[in-house]
This record gives structure tokens, sequence and C-alpha cells, in this order.
């Protein structure tokens, strides 16, 4: 990656900065070792971090900022305004950086982050310069459409060229002791005993990266029928009933937490599993940073960038090369990528990871 400075970064000078960060729960825990060395970098400066909705109860539980600012994707009227005075609230910082840490997507992409940047008015403006949108940072780092660096590793690029260094790429999500044990109150009212394997499973995330419900219930089936285990449903309320309505009949032990369990409850469930089964998304990046054994089903999301075994060893991805992928589609009719993974691969890729059923325990 090529780094362009049109201005000099002076530490000294250095007290206000913004990190925008405005993709999901995952790109935020994949920003996490930037940003701890964005922290000691500038120990006595004030980060201000500006994300995403969606990411801000992830970004709660981080230590090394100092404040929260949040921006709604919607133009709903409540959400222009309160856009407009987060937007104005930051203009008041007078910030002397800012820094964004996520791609332009496209020529819009790039217009709204200048837009973004004229109006907070930083001094210095820092980001990834992707296939020459970025031109109007003054610190860019050069980056392809479809890269094959890792995305945390963009992120580390980004900071070390504003003077930090990165000693340490461990992910940043603790699981709290008061979490594991709602955790583990869930699944003792739900009938799960400690010598139950739980199999996790992740049937959410945006449409075009959903792999088909019938997919993991026969997923399910096949695991159910080598290994006595309980299945554990993550995601948001609703993403079940798909899942419910073609179970009909089934004798599967299946548990539902969806909409029951806040982002850190969530990794203390994931830490309990003896394998998280997941499409690309939020949670699969989770169960990356704890290493819990997982198998990532991977459709038109760019696998060299996103890839959970470049921070997990038990990692198994599976992934079935399309024409047409990757693509940043929300929604897709044909979903060729994600239909070319059988839930046989997936079956086997899990059953492969689980431990013996004698040595498995559950987080006390």
């Amino acid at each position: 990656m090529e780094k362009i400075t049109a201005k000099k970064i002076i530490p000294g000078e250095i007290r206000k900065i913004a990190v925008i960060n405005l993709g999901g729960i995952g790109d935020l825990l994949l920003s996490t070792p930037a940003l701890r060395a964005l922290r000691n970098a500038y120990p006595d400066g004030r980060i201000i971090l500006l994300v995403s909705l969606g990411a801000f109860e992830f970004a709660k539980g981080l230590t090394c900022i100092d404040s929260i600012f949040v921006l709604r994707f919607s133009v709903s009227p409540v959400a222009v305004i309160a856009n407009i005075k987060t937007l104005l609230a930051l203009r008041k910082e007078k910030l002397d950086l800012a820094v964004n840490m996520r791609t332009l997507v496209s020529q819009m992409s790039a217009f709204k982050m200048r837009l973004l940047l004229g109006i907070i008015g930083p001094k210095i403006k820092a980001g990834r310069d992707t296939q020459g949108r970025g031109w109007f940072f003054d610190v860019r780092i050069s980056e392809e459409d479809i890269g094959e660096t890792y995305e945390m590793d963009y992120d580390i690029e980004t900071v070390e060229a504003l003077g930090a260094r990165v000693t340490d790429k461990t992910p940043d999500f603790k699981v709290r002791e008061e979490d594991s044990k709602e955790v583990k109150f869930l699944l003792d009212s739900s009938g799960v005993s400690a010598d139950n394997i739980i199999v996790g499973i992740h049937p959410g995330g945006k449409p075009s990266h959903r792999w088909p419900a019938a997919n993991f219930i026969e997923t399910m089936k096949r695991i159910a029928d080598k290994r006595k285990c309980a299945f554990v449903i993550t995601g948001e309320k609703g993403d079940a009933l798909a899942l419910q309505g073609l179970m009909c009949g089934s004798d599967i032990k299946v548990i539902d937490l969806t909409g029951k369990l806040n982002i850190r409850q969530l990794g203390a469930l994931i830490g309990m599993c003896g394998v998280y089964i997941s499409g690309d998304t939020g949670p699969m990046h989770i169960a990356a940073a704890l290493k819990t054994p997982q198998v990532a089903i991977f459709g038109p999301g760019y696998l060299s960038r996103f890839n959970p075994r470049h921070i997990n060893e038990k990692a198994v991805t599976l992934y079935e090369k399309q024409a047409c992928a990757p693509c940043n589609k929300t929604d897709c009719r044909f979903m060729k990528c994600l239909k070319g993974v059988l839930p046989e691969r997936v079956a086997q890729a899990a059953l492969g990871l689980l431990k013996p059923a004698e040595t498995h325990e559950r987080a006390p």
C-alpha cells in the first residue's frame, strides 16, 4: 500500500481526533488494534469516534476512545435533524485530525465523505484512497476496490501514517463475567445442560449474505445425526422464523435466542460454542476474535479482506467462486455464490471442528 502525505503530521499539534468508522460491528471490531495504537501515539489527545447506530452498542465498550457520536442511515426527518446536530457538534470540537477507516466504495460514497469532512472541518484529513476516490485526503493510503489485504491492515497502515505504531493486532472484544453468567442462566432455563455441546447458528446478516434457511436446517440435521448437541440460534429478533417453519416435526434440540442478547452477551455465548456457523457478518468476526471454532460461509463478500482465518486458525471458510462475485449488492435474485456452498460441506466442516463430547466444557 502506498502512502501519500500532503500535510505534515506534528504530534504535539494534534489534540482532538475524530475517527470515522461508519461500517458494522465487524468493521469496527477489526479497527480496534488501530484505535489502540492511535491512543498510544496521542495519549493526551481527545479521541472521538463517529459510528453507525448499529455499531454504537459495541463502541460503548471500547476504552481507547473518549466519546462517541452516532450517524443514522435514514432520510426520516428525525434522523436528518439528529445527523445535522451531530455534525455541527463535531464542528464545534475544532478538530485537528479526522481519520476515515472505511472503504470509499463508489464516487457517491466519496462525495458523502468529502461533504461530511467539509462540515466538521478538521485541519487534517486522513483515510483510504480507494481507486483514487480519496484524493481529498491530506494523508491517504492507496486501496483497490477488490483488495487482497486483510481489512484490519488497511486501518493499521492508515494510523501508522499518522505516527502510531501497532505492536498488538489482537481485536478488542472482552467477555465479562456478568455476561457469561446471564447467558448460562438463559441456557439453563432452556434445558441446555453443562455437558451439552453447543452449536451456534447465525442465519442473519444483510440479505445478499444470507445462506438459505433450508441449508441451515439440513446442516443441523446432519450434525445431529452424528453428535448429540444443542443448537442455539442467534441474531436479531425474527431471524429464526424461517428456520422454525422448516423444523416442524423435527426432534432437533433448538434454542432461539434471537433478539435476546446484547452484543457482549452474544460474545459470551459464542465463546461457549463448540462450533459457530454463520455467514459473512459481524458475529463471524466476533467468533474469530474469540478464537471459537467456526464455519464461515462466504458468498458475495470480499474473501481476502474479511476471511476470519487471518486471526483464527480454528476457522473453516467455505466459498464457491462465481464470475459475478465479489459484489456490493444488498439483495440478489440468484445468489449462486451462496447456493454453491452445500449443507454437507458445512456439516462436515463443523463436525471436524467439534471436540470429543467428553472433553467439552461450558465456561463458568
